[in-house]
């Protein structure tokens, strides 16, 4: 039996979205807004425990953090700044560190 992944995509979204990227942007976003819950994310994605912490931390630290901080309206421009540094808001959302393990 075959599965195919839906897609997300807006009549003018040039960066589709697999569904499981859409929900950790968006999840991403709702969280961000909290400083409590940014500060948690931040301590858990930069926790020497977790895969993605040097990644994270070398790479797409400030990438993550402008994606987060971005409203869902601007992500067209941001995909447009994204690609002059070689990157795209898809990139950078698949980017975007799990969540997981007991030291979160």
């Amino acid at each position: 039996m075959w599965h195919f992944a839906a897609v997300s995509v807006s009549k003018h979204q040039r960066w589709p979205l697999l569904l499981h990227d859409q929900a950790r942007l968006e999840y991403g976003r709702l969280l961000w807004g909290r400083p409590s819950a940014k500060a948690r994310l931040l301590r858990h994605w930069a926790d020497e425990r977790h895969p993605y912490a040097q990644r994270f931390a070398e790479t797409y630290r400030p990438w993550v953090e402008k994606v987060l901080e971005a409203k869902e309206q601007a992500d067209d421009a941001l995909d447009e700044e994204l690609s002059r540094h070689g990157l795209s808001l898809r990139v950078v959302v698949r980017e975007i560190p799990p969540v997981f393990g007991s030291f979160y």
